[in-house]
């Protein structure tokens, strides 16, 4: 049987999100490339390819695209990579991975969800949740999902302002 091999791209040409981690060899060229977790860990890599010690390094500057950095994100607010193989108890990443619950709309168990159970359990070696507690949506009057794109969402301040805080 032929495999059938699907691209995605994973980057987005964003000034803010995880940088992509590969840096590549030399000052101008894309041909030679390391995927590390960090600049110290590519050196090593750089090195033990028989590289100079001292050989340039460029980290790409593209970023992960939203869905895949998302799926970093239960460890990557507490501290990861930086604090990953940190012995101490007090670290965030120590404190706060894994975390106990995530409560989420079912609509992005697939999308969301299992990225970040994959990733967690591949890059830190738990599981970023024990329990994931998935609760229903709020649909428009013609029963498709509100979205800010189709202009079908309720404006919490309007609600405020017409039936009181209360209310809402």
């Amino acid at each position: 049987a032929a495999c059938i091999y699907r691209f995605r791209c994973i980057s987005r040409q964003l000034w803010w999100g995880h940088r992509i981690p590969v840096w590549y060899v030399g000052t101008d060229s894309e041909e030679e490339y390391i995927v590390a977790r960090n600049e110290e860990e590519a050196r090593t890599k750089a090195v033990e390819a028989g590289h100079p010690a001292d050989v340039v390094l460029r980290q790409e500057d593209d970023v992960l695209d939203t869905w895949f950095s998302s799926g970093l994100w239960p460890f990557a607010t507490v501290g990861w990579p930086q604090d990953e193989n940190a012995d101490d108890p007090n670290s965030d990443l120590a404190r706060f991975y894994p975390g106990t619950c995530l409560e989420t709309g079912y609509d992005i168990l697939f999308f969301w969800v299992a990225r970040m159970v994959m990733l967690g359990i591949e890059l830190t070696g738990v599981s970023p949740f024990q329990v994931i507690y998935l609760h229903g949506l709020v649909r428009a009057a013609d029963n498709t999902k509100m979205s800010k794109t189709k202009g079908n969402v309720v404006d919490p301040l309007d609600t405020v302002g017409e039936y009181g805080a209360d209310s809402l």
